[in-house]
């Protein structure tokens, strides 16, 4: 099983010292860690994003989300891949972040329709990150992309991704 856990940080200034203390503590569990939040010029925002690929031990990553349920000021929504069931995580709601983990099976073709599909769809891919992973005892990747722009467009995004074979879809969304 692939467990993937996408945290929200609402005030990074006063949230972020007690989620690094307990990301450390269970640091031997996480095998990827992605973290962000909007910069600019004239901005930079306290709200704040981690999304940690987990090792595939569920007594120790369990240790973890409970340790970072308590926490207040943070929100916590998990893409599990090979448990069976697929839901998206968190309400859909319009102007959301929204968190898209894309394992894809390491076939060529498969790979070739899903870089053309990322391709197409890149003006609606603010980040991405990809993780070579073992899935069923073979070879994979995991792509997470955060999304942007048109709900219409970030919808068929995943529509399409997940009508490939060989493609598994999950969604997060804060």
């Amino acid at each position: 099983m692939i467990k993937v856990l996408g945290i929200k940080i609402v005030d990074r200034i006063k949230e972020a010292g007690l989620t690094q203390e307990i990301l450390s503590k269970h640091s031997s569990v996480i095998t990827t860690r992605l973290g962000f939040h909007e910069v600019t010029d004239n901005v930079c925002s306290r709200e704040a994003y981690i999304i940690l690929h987990l090792k595939d031990d569920h007594a120790e990553s369990e240790k973890l989300i409970n340790e970072l349920k308590p926490l207040g000021g943070i929100i916590i929504r998990e893409m599990i891949f090979g448990g069976g069931i697929r839901k998206p995580s968190g309400k859909d709601i319009e102007g959301s972040t929204e968190i898209l983990g894309i394992l894809a099976e390491r076939k060529r073709d498969t790979i070739v329709a899903v870089q053309k599909l990322l391709t197409a769809y890149g003006c609606y891919i603010r980040t991405r990150l990809g993780v070579n992973e073992t899935f069923f005892g073979e070879r994979a990747g995991l792509i997470i992309l955060e999304l942007t722009g048109d709900k219409k467009q970030r919808d068929l995004l995943e529509k399409d991704l997940s009508a490939l074979k060989q493609v598994h879809v999950r969604k997060m969304i804060f």
